[in-house]
């Protein structure tokens, strides 16, 4: 309990802290606390009344000279206005000489109960120049009484890019005659902003460097691009608050509030990347807060009350989880972080304690309380220092960690070296002794890889020969199938012819008188009709013999000019009588849609109708693996050829069992079949693919899906 109530503590001083660090230091008090007086007033415009005692003031607004000038709405809509207050001296301060220190921007007139004592007015503000001014003013109250000081003020306003000024109007506070001097201007808060915004500015130029060297370390660009952003905004507001013109002022004010936005969110961006953590929601929302912010900074003006430290303690709260769930990991790496926060409680608490004695000291001295602002201020930087500039400090110890590392490791190099050049004599005659061995097992071995290579290829050319001949036995058993039919029907009408024979002898033989000789010539016309049918079945025969002698004589292994769908449409019947010869049962229904307009194509016949033949076999043998799969299923093969261009398209596609895609991925590869031992060599396919794309300069894919079908694509050139 008593851990998370330092956090919310730490949350509370670090955000109080960076909203010091963005808004004018103000460490004086003014007036009104002084003497006791009640708050000031405000009414915009001008009028000489204004400054008499005796005037009513119920329906002005209450608003202070140092509020910023951007928020009086009816001042920054006139540009003129007077201010009220009424002090009063305690018996102590009566008839003691003060100085009303004023720093302005504008100019100002004092009027004390309704008579003038003094004018603040810069030199050149008429003709264009400066509007900021530092002026001493003596003072004096010589009763208890209450006393008005009424200031009329003004200032010539200007265009400006960012609505949140945080430009005060005046600064009006008393000091004692013999020390006021010393507040014309403040040496101390411009020196410490410097000071902060030189660090930040040697470790952006450090981390770029360190990003230079190793650029896949992305932290050190972010901690560079955070350190440039912290330290523009700590030199921009003494810059801003010497600067004449508001447009001026409010540029830098916006370029100096957009970096630190920019190095806020960056922080918290490089605490996600040296704890390698993701980019997640609680990441973005402070981010989207801090966005939030600077948009109504640049188009509205301050936030509302408590709302402007909202963004700033997200992003805290944020930075405090995930150096928290860092330090529960258990690595040692990952509590950097974390203790850069402890620092930084540690800090807060020094500040308070501080604050605390120097505040007893100035009260027990009867001093001011302005000197607590010294060591507070130093103290309420280190403080928001402490954060970004320990996770620089980390990435350069890492650095530093890193080059002590390597240059143990060149030591340790440098010794193995020494101690390898050492060995290197007694190692030359191992490996000599090492590398005869090494070349008499290398002959052996190489001898017995070559006769492993010789029986490979011998092993090789059988199973190619092999190959070549499960091909010319299907080839053989389709040609003998398809010769099959017309000898079946030589041989029946032999038989009839025979039969018509020995009824014209049987008729012949009787007399003249029994003799039927209408019979007679109707037997010989019969058999006159079977010779003939006999005739044209043995051409057909004759014709398919042929045809396959003049195949087998002119191929020669030499390219020529071929009919494609000639040569399709006889070995696809040739594929399917071989397969009916090993199973009589099988039926198969083969669609052809052959191109008329094909022109003939420049191939080697045997080779190509070898392919043809494998795709065919394979397509008949997967429809006829179906149809005893699936009993009343239609086995059937589909071919097309088309010209594309000037190429030929052969397509080859069968409804059968189809392929799963591990089958396809190997198809072509050689010795891969799916047929069972002794159906297949696996080599169809691969010299297939062999034929179509080395020996024919063409392409060979197939599609599949399994139990639906599989299709073949050969395209040729022309």
């Amino acid at each position: 309990m008593i851990r998370w109530i330092l956090k919310i503590v730490f949350c509370v001083g670090i955000v109080a802290a960076a909203q010091a660090q963005q808004s004018p230091s103000s460490y004086k008090l003014d007036a009104g606390d002084l003497f006791g007086g009640k708050k000031w007033v405000f009414k915009a415009g001008n009028d000489p009344r204004w400054a008499r005692p005796d005037l009513k003031t119920t329906d002005w607004e209450e608003h202070r000279p140092q509020d910023d000038i951007s928020e009086q709405t009816a001042l920054w809509k006139g540009g003129e206005g007077w201010f009220r207050v009424w002090v009063q001296a305690n018996i102590d301060n009566v008839g003691k000489p003060f100085t009303l220190v004023v720093r302005q921007f504008g100019q100002s007139e004092f009027f004390l109960d309704g008579k003038p004592f003094a004018t603040v007015k810069p030199a050149r503000i008429d003709s264009g120049g400066s509007q900021r001014i530092t002026r001493l003013v003596p003072f004096e109250l010589n009763d208890t009484n209450r006393h008005l000081v009424a200031v009329h003020y003004k200032f010539r306003k200007h265009f400006v890019v960012y609505q949140n000024l945080s430009q005060h109007a005046m600064k009006i506070w008393t000091e004692e005659p013999d020390t006021a001097a010393n507040f014309l201007d403040d040496p101390v808060d411009s020196g410490n902003r410097f000071l902060f915004a030189g660090i930040f500015g040697i470790l952006s130029l450090l981390h770029l460097l360190f990003f230079r060297v190793n650029q896949n370390k992305t932290l050190n660009r972010t901690l560079a691009l955070m350190s440039l952003g912290f330290g523009l905004n700590y030199i921009l507001r003494p810059i801003q608050e010497t600067t004449y013109s508001l447009t001026t002022a409010s540029f830098l004010n916006l370029t100096g509030s957009l970096s630190n936005h920019l190095a806020l969110g960056l922080m918290l961006l490089a605490v996600y990347q040296y704890t390698h953590r993701k980019l997640t929601y609680w990441f973005w929302v402070p981010i989207g807060l801090l966005a939030l912010e600077f948009l109504y900074q640049t188009l509205i003006g301050t936030l509302p009350g408590w709302m402007n430290v909202i963004p700033e303690c997200a992003v805290v709260v944020e930075y405090i989880r995930v150096s928290h769930l860092a330090r529960k990991s258990g690595d040692p790496e990952q509590r950097l972080p974390w203790n850069s926060l402890r620092f930084s409680v540690m800090t807060f608490v020094a500040l308070i304690v501080i604050a605390i004695l120097m505040a007893i000291v100035a009260s027990l001295l009867n001093t001011g309380y302005e000197y607590i602002n010294y060591p507070s201020n130093i103290l309420s930087s280190i403080m928001l220092l402490s954060v970004p500039v320990g996770l620089s400090l980390t990435m350069v110890r890492e650095y530093a960690q890193t080059q002590k590392d390597l240059a143990t490791k060149l030591r340790e190099v440098e010794e193995l070296s020494a101690r390898t050049l050492a060995q290197e004599g007694e190692k030359q005659q191992i490996l000599a002794r090492q590398n005869e061995v090494l070349e008499q097992q290398v002959g052996e071995r190489t001898a017995a890889l070559n006769q492993s290579l010789d029986d490979l290829r011998t092993t090789q050319a059988q199973l190619v020969q092999r190959e070549k001949l499960a091909a010319l036995g299907e080839l053989t058993a389709g040609i003998a199938h398809e010769i099959q039919n017309p000898l079946n029907f030589v041989n029946n009408f032999a038989e009839v012819s025979v039969e018509l024979v020995d009824e014209i002898e049987e008729e012949r033989k009787r007399s003249d008188a029994d003799r039927d000789e209408g019979l007679i010539d109707e037997l010989l016309t019969d058999l006159g009709q079977n010779t003939r049918k006999i005739g044209e079945h043995g051409k057909r025969a004759s014709s398919i013999v042929r045809g396959m002698l003049q195949h087998s004589r002119s191929s020669s292994g030499q390219k020529g000019p071929t009919d494609l769908n000639a040569l399709i449409d006889e070995y696809l019947k040739l594929a399917y009588h071989g397969l009916r010869a090993k199973d009589k049962s099988f039926n198969a229904t083969f669609k052809t849609e052959y191109d008329p307009e094909l022109p003939p194509v420049d191939i080697v016949p045997d080779e190509v109708g070898r392919v043809f033949l494998n795709l065919f076999n394979n397509a008949f043998y997967a429809v006829q693996q179906r149809g005893k799969a699936e009993p009343g299923h239609t086995p059937t093969v589909w071919v097309q050829t088309e010209q594309a261009g000037n190429r030929v398209r052969i397509r080859v596609r069968d409804n059968g069992t189809g392929m799963p895609d591990e089958v396809k991925q190997k198809i072509f590869q050689p010795f891969f079949t799916t047929k069972p031992t002794g159906e297949g060599t696996g080599l169809g396919l691969s010299l297939s693919y062999d034929i179509i794309t080395k020996g024919h300069g063409g392409t060979l894919h197939v599609t599949s899906e399994p139990g639906e079908f599989t299709e073949f694509l050969i395209e040729l050139p022309m």
